[in-house]
Formats: structure tokens, sequence, C-alpha cells
């Protein structure tokens, strides 16, 4: 359901027909949309100068002037505007020509309903994202300090990493444990390099279809006659939409083998055909790649290829664990509290003093993700303006205090009492935290392979 925002005037409907035009108008109203209404270009520019709407349904065939060129003036005046273009004489090659020049998605006539909201959510939801990272070149600086926010010598040698690999065309692969930030990693590649003022698009092959994956990637052409596929519509995939920009791929080792294969041909190639269509499409694209397992483990095991996996892994970029980042998670922490607390309209601004020293201490599997799960707790659960250990949830409240040392025994074994397992996270986690995040050194120290750590940090955050 669109937020409040988006309700009232951030949508404009451009349909020069007039049945249309009211269909259309009662299928976005049902959603909870208050569409505003043109049936002209000059009509639409009129509206859109006036009102500056968020996102817009643009056909491309009107009276009185070429769609394509009521995009560019709408973009011109204000570039953050998700257009999504309509058209009853759809081609791959129309699509593409107005993802190029900036539409958001593009619709075939006759719609269906589904599909027409799905475009629409999927705009607004985008803006919502990007709203934290929505920068011009002047800012985008300040906007890598807030996704990257910490002094570590650990986030240094992410920012030397980044800084280094920005300008190349090299396809990136992040690593790193669940909650860590590697999709704001995958975002400070494509704000630092000169792809910055074009698309940055995201593909989770875990979260889609598996039957869908491949439209989803490619893009579909409408079919040529009636026969077949009524259903099948014109739309632009990821790689179309990312022309010119960045691609981020996630969990790229979910897709099938046979898709894995066409996706490295792509990559070959520097272009594809999409889903029902045999004509090549040239692209320029920067590929950024992520995964939730050891890629090299899933090399191993058959579910990536390996051809597929020396294409990618050229250049790996780690993010560091929280817990491996010592005093950023007070900044982070403060960072989040002020952001929560105004979303909740409470009153919270620091932490006590032992809130501080038991944050440095604990092993924050979930990483930066727990930290805000657990300071959302806290505010929305209690008043005040001082965050203390009462208010945290009740797991983390009774753990012992850092700063009340129990007396020890001469010669008292440190390891009494723990199982081999814990005994082993330990020294895992303290090798991590000795070489500033680093999985690779903490591996050759420890004389242990990198994927067996990233194997058994995997087996903890499920546990």
């Amino acid at each position: 359901m669109p937020q409040q925002d988006t309700k009232a005037h951030g949508l404009l409907l451009v349909e020069d027909t007039p049945s249309l035009q009211m269909l259309y108008a009662t299928v976005l109203r049902k959603a909870g949309y208050k569409p505003m209404l043109a049936a002209s270009g000059a009509e639409a520019l009129a509206t859109f100068a006036e009102h500056r709407p968020r996102v817009v349904l643009l056909d491309l065939m009107l009276p009185d002037a070429d769609g394509l060129m009521v995009m560019r003036e709408m973009l011109e005046l204000q570039p953050e505007t998700r257009i999504i273009v309509i058209t009853a004489n759809g081609s791959v090659n129309n699509a593409i020509e107005a993802t190029r020049e900036g539409a958001h998605d593009f619709l075939v006539k006759p719609l269906g309903d589904i599909r027409m909201i799905g475009a629409v959510a999927s705009a607004f939801a985008e803006l919502r994202e990007e709203v934290s990272l929505t920068v011009d070149s002047a800012g985008r600086g300040d906007a890598l300090d807030r996704a990257f926010m910490g002094q570590s010598a650990a986030m240094q040698e992410v920012h030397n990493r980044i800084a280094a690999v920005a300008a190349s065309t090299a396809p990136v692969f992040i690593l790193g444990e669940s909650g860590t930030g590697k999709e704001l990693c995958a975002r400070a590649v494509h704000l630092k390099s000169d792809r910055a003022a074009q698309r940055f698009v995201t593909l989770n092959c875990a979260a889609a279809d598996p039957e869908m994956l491949e439209i989803e990637l490619f893009g579909q052409s409408a079919p040529k006659s009636g026969r077949g596929s009524a259903q099948a519509q014109t739309r632009a995939g990821a790689i179309a939409q990312a022309d010119g920009g960045t691609l981020f791929v996630q969990n790229i080792q979910d897709m099938n083998r046979d898709l894995q294969a066409a996706f490295l041909r792509f990559l070959q190639r520097s272009s594809f055909a999409p889903v029902g269509d045999t004509r090549q499409i040239k692209v320029d694209v920067r590929l950024v790649c992520t995964a939730s397992r050891d890629p090299t483990e899933d090399m191993r095991a058959g579910r990536l290829r390996e051809d597929l996996y020396y294409r990618l892994f050229v250049i790996p970029l780690t993010m560091p664990p929280l817990r491996a980042r010592g005093t950023d998670i007070h900044m982070l922490a403060q960072y989040y509290l002020a952001q929560i607390a105004a979303e909740e309209g409470k009153r919270f601004s620091r932490f006590s003093p032992d809130v501080l020293d038991l944050f440095l201490t604990l092993p924050w599997h979930g990483n930066v993700r727990e930290l805000i799960n657990v300071l959302r707790h806290a505010v929305v659960l209690h008043d005040g303006e001082v965050v203390t250990r009462a208010m945290l949830p009740h797991n983390l409240a009774n753990l012992p205090d850092p700063n009340q040392v129990p007396p020890t025994q001469p010669n008292a074994d440190p390891f009494a009492g723990l199982t081999m397992a814990q005994i082993e996270e330990r020294a895992i986690t303290a090798a991590i935290s000795r070489h500033g995040g680093s999985v690779p050194r903490a591996a050759r120290e420890l004389d242990i392979a990198p994927s067996t750590i990233y194997r058994k940090r995997e087996q903890w955050d499920k546990a």
C-alpha cells in the first residue's frame, strides 16, 4: 500500500483515450492512489510543472506530442521522477530506448491490473529506498559518510578498496556476513564511479520467482501474433534498465545452471536477447555481485558454474562484521537511535555508559541489522532520554556487566565450562578482530581455509 504522501499528489496518469483513462484511474484509486489526470502532452507538462509528481504513467502515443519528448522534458525538470511508459505499439527497441533515456518501466496495452499496480508500487518503493543516497556530485561524499559511518581500521580498508575499484569496469564481488551492509557497499561503488548519474538496478535472485527470473534479468518481448502467451507483455529486464549504470545482482548462485550459462554469455559479449526474441541488444553495464554463502564453496559444490565464478570473482571486497569495528558501534548506535526516536516520536538521545561498554563486548552475529533491532526494541517499549541496560532485550539486559570482573583463581582455565563449539567460535572471532575484520588473514593465522570460517559463521547466524 502506498505511503500517505504518495496518495494525494504523487502520481500523474497521462492517457488520451477517455475510456482507458477512466479504467486506469479506477484501478489506481482502488489500490489507494489518487492520480492526477492528463489527456495530452501539453496538459501533462503543465500539470507536471505545477505539482511535480514523483511517479508518472505516460502513454507514448499522444494526440499533440511525442511521448518520448514529453518524458525528456519531465526528466529535465525533475530528474528523480520515475516514469512508466505505456504504448500499444511496443517493441523491445522502444523499451530499450525508453529505459536508456530514463524510463523506470515499460508497459504494453492492454494493461493487466496487477502489472500496472506492481509497476507503480515498485517506482514509489525505489524512491523511498534511495532517499538517503540521492545525491548530486557535490553531496556524494556526504552520502557515503552516512552509509559507512566509522573510523575503524577495518572500515578504512573498505573505503580505500572502494576508491581503488570504482573507476574500473571489472566485476566486483562483495563478501561479508548478513547485515554488514553489502548493498550499501555496492551503492558506494556506484556513487564513486563515473556512472553515478546513471541508474543503480538491483536484482535479488533468491527473492525472485525461479520461473520468472530469466524475464526479470533479460526482459521479455511481446509475441508477434495472437497465438501462444496472450498475457505476455514487452518488459525491460534488469540488464536493460541498468544500461549505462550499475547492475547489482544478489545471490547469483540461486540461478539455475542454464540461466547461469546465459548470464555468462551476456558477460562475455556485453549483449543479450530478451525472452521471446533472437535479436541481440548491446548494453554497457557495470556488474557488482554479492552472495549469502561463500561463493568458493558454492563453486566447489556445483551450485555455481566454475567458468562464471572466475568471470565474476575478479575483485573481492569484504565488509567487516560489526564486532570487528570497535567504537564504530557507538557512532552507528547514536545515528540509528536518533533516526528511530524521530520515527517513533520519542525523546531518546543518548546511552548510559554501561550500555556503551556492553555494546563493545557483544558478538553481534546479526551485525548492523541486529543493532537496529535492539535499538528499536528499546525505543518502542520505553520512554526517556537515556537508553539504559534495563531497556534492552531480556537476553542482553541480563548479561554480566563487562566492567565487573569476577574474581579469578590462580591458573584458572579460561575455557572452563565452555563447549568445544563455543571455544572454536571465540578463537575464530578473536582472530578476525585482531586482523581488522579480514577473514583471509585470520584464516592464515589459524591455519584453516577462509571458506571454513565463512561456513561456520553462517552456522552461528542460524543458531
